[in-house]
């Protein structure tokens, strides 16, 4: 499939390798060798790519997406950039800018949750500061946690990976004004692989609309009260913060529209529904996932299944909703407890196909 991605090299925009591997040391030389791969398969025009610590469904070491410019008849460029150390891509199209980063991701093994969370939000920072650009630009964001379900005692209490992640999230979002919403996001475990950050981040420009989607099934995630937040908070704040995402974003212009529909699952208002039971959960997934889109067809699906066991169920319930779409399944911790399923996905309409 890689080899497939290198035809294109000019198209692809970012990678993100889904791998078994769970042990820290197993996980770095995984790692390595797929960062040495894209390396000698790109060569100086290698796309950002990320390494997240998720088994895929059928027992497969690895699995690999890829983010791809979509012909939409209208010019458009892909730049290879970096700063900083860090890659990315910027599509220059229209008379805007989009730009695709991926990999960003904490170094230091020995710091906790919100130290980790620090420094993949700063590497995300740097980017969007080398664009001029900062979070209220950004229209998708992927989060990938490892010990997100899990809690420590600190010296100011018990604090949850999530919510440590949560924290420092809104610290830095409130140097950034949103006119447009949050980002879509997903908050998602990993067994490895610290924090990863992925992003896409919109300048404006004429003819682009931005717009948050709600789902009036639910209370909008960055509006969660305290009942269903876990652990004390960061020592730089005086109460837990919301998780601050929107739960879809559409982006428009003469070329298109796609809505980037956010992690998902099984929530009403803010509470869990159907504790126990996968089924349910993933029908209830689905219900609020067709809310927010609206009528629209989802046209990507990715599944985080949090026991492997389930998967085939998960997706025969989601084949019998959304069809025979592009989709991966991998197993991955959900925030919370008992929740045992997150769906999200896309929604591409380009303006030639009407």
């Amino acid at each position: 499939r890689l080899g497939a991605a290198r035809r294109a090299a000019e198209h692809v925009l970012s990678l993100t390798f889904f791998v078994a591997a769970e042990e820290p040391t197993a996980f770095q030389k995984v790692r390595r060798a797929a960062l040495d791969g894209t390396r000698e398969l790109f060569g100086t025009a290698s796309p950002p790519v990320s390494i997240v610590g998720q088994r895929p469904e059928g027992g497969r070491h690895a699995a690999l997406e890829a983010a791809v410019l979509l012909d939409t008849g209208h010019p458009a460029r892909v730049e290879r950039r970096s700063h900083e150390g860090l890659e990315y891509s910027v599509v220059v199209a229209e008379g805007g800018r989009q730009v695709h980063a991926a990999g960003l991701a904490s170094e230091d093994e020995t710091t906790d949750a919100a130290g980790r969370s620090r420094e993949a939000i700063q590497a995300a920072q740097a980017i969007l500061d080398a664009e001029g650009l900062d979070f209220g630009h950004v229209v998708r964001q992927w989060n990938y946690l490892e010990e997100m379900l899990d809690i420590r005692s600190t010296g100011c209490g018990d604090r949850q990976g999530y919510q440590a992640f949560n924290d420092v999230r809104s610290i830095a979002y409130g140097r950034s004004a949103f006119p447009t919403g949050y980002p879509a996001a997903t908050g998602i475990g990993q067994r490895a692989g610290g924090v990863v950050i992925e992003l896409v981040a919109v300048a404006p420009a004429p003819g682009v609309a931005v717009e948050p989607i709600s789902n009036p099934k639910q209370i909008d995630a960055h509006r969660y009260s305290e009942d269903v937040l876990v652990g004390t908070p960061s020592e730089d704040l005086h109460s837990t913060t919301s998780p601050k995402f929107e739960r879809a974003k559409r982006v428009a212009s003469s070329g298109g529209e796609v809505v980037f529909v956010s992690g998902t699952a099984s929530i009403l208002g803010e509470q869990t529904v159907s504790p126990g039971d996968v089924r349910a959960q993933t029908r209830t997934t689905i219900e609020n996932i067709n809310e927010v889109l609206g009528g629209r067809a989802l046209t990507h699906l990715r599944a985080y299944v949090k026991r492997s066991d389930d998967i085939e169920a998960v997706r025969e319930v989601c084949r019998g909703a959304f069809g025979d779409i592009p989709s991966l399944y991998v197993e991955a911790d959900v925030c919370r407890n008992d929740l045992l399923v997150e769906l999200e996905g896309e929604s591409v309409v380009r303006r030639s196909e009407g």
